[in-house]
């Protein structure tokens, strides 16, 4: 009978009404969370040409049979990585009416993928190549961040008592990022490479390395869903757990010059810089955060 009374006594104080003080005007908030991020399918893709095509490597083009007069299709690959977990810290400020609560947010998520997969290539010139030439390509990512700034508004299910739940959407801006890696290694043996005949060649790409690394960024503007409670502990305080999930739709960036381009500059020849951008299809991510709200 005891347990059961302080069960119910427990109960009770959750559903006792509390002051306006406590439930509407002005505020601020504090936030710390996880955040659960899924699988990645990391897309890139360059102006590079044949290797034959390479003024660097084959400066009087030999072998080429007029392949180089015209620039080739766009080099494809991709790299699937598995999800992530991370960390959250919000702020937010806002107004709370009975039921109705408008707010703005900033929020800091990092997940950390660290991790590389297998390149897949989805064009046919670097599959041609693959087979003898290529000996290792892989890639992957290392940490993504995101800043955000939203715009949201929760309703609250059951005003006036100690225990509110609520559900919300915002809408938002973020800049994020991701650290990238990608590279393509060929083979140390001359005798394995067929891209050319000539042994001076054959030679002269042999175990040469192309390789990207950088943080690469953008903006971009999304959604969240959000539901949760929050239970007032005093007048002014209030302490609350929050679901959300948020998706800023696909990610973009581009324009980077390799490191290293066949073991030398991200280059094919005069005027002719080789670029690479890198996408990914889902930025999705989900968090479950506990925080104080603090009334002014």
């Amino acid at each position: 009978m005891g347990r059961q009374t302080a069960i119910w006594a427990i109960v009770g104080a959750f559903a006792l009404p509390v002051s306006a003080a406590a439930q509407e005007g002005t505020y601020i908030e504090w936030s710390l969370g996880a955040v659960v991020a899924p699988g990645l399918r990391v897309t890139g893709t360059d102006n590079d040409v044949g290797t034959k095509c390479d003024l660097i490597i084959n400066p009087t083009g030999a072998e080429t049979n007029g392949e180089c007069d015209t620039q080739p299709p766009a080099t494809e690959w991709y790299n699937e990585v598995g999800g992530a977990r991370g960390i959250l810290a919000g702020l937010t400020a806002g107004y709370a009416a009975r039921r109705v609560r408008l707010e703005a947010e900033y929020l800091y998520r990092s997940a950390a993928y660290n991790a590389r997969a297998p390149t897949v290539i989805g064009d046919e010139v670097t599959l041609d190549k693959a087979e003898q030439e290529l000996e290792v390509a892989d890639g992957g990512v290392g940490d993504v961040t995101g800043h955000h700034w939203f715009a949201n508004v929760y309703y609250h299910i059951a005003p006036g008592s100690r225990l509110r739940p609520h559900i919300g959407v915002g809408t938002g801006w973020a800049r994020m990022s991701l650290d990238y890696f990608s590279r393509w290694k060929r083979n140390d043996d001359p005798d394995a490479i067929t891209t050319f005949v000539d042994p001076v060649l054959k030679a002269k790409i042999a175990g040469t390395t192309t390789i990207g690394e950088g943080r690469l960024t953008d903006s971009m503007f999304g959604y969240q869903l959000l539901a949760g409670a929050d239970v007032a502990v005093t007048d002014d305080v209030a302490l609350a757990v929050k679901v959300r999930r948020a998706d800023f739709g696909e990610f973009e960036s581009g324009g980077h010059e390799w490191l290293q381009l066949r073991s030398h500059d991200s280059t094919v020849g005069p005027g002719h810089r080789v670029v690479y951008s890198v996408s990914t299809g889902d930025t999705s991510f989900w968090t479950v955060s506990f925080s104080m709200r603090y009334g002014l």
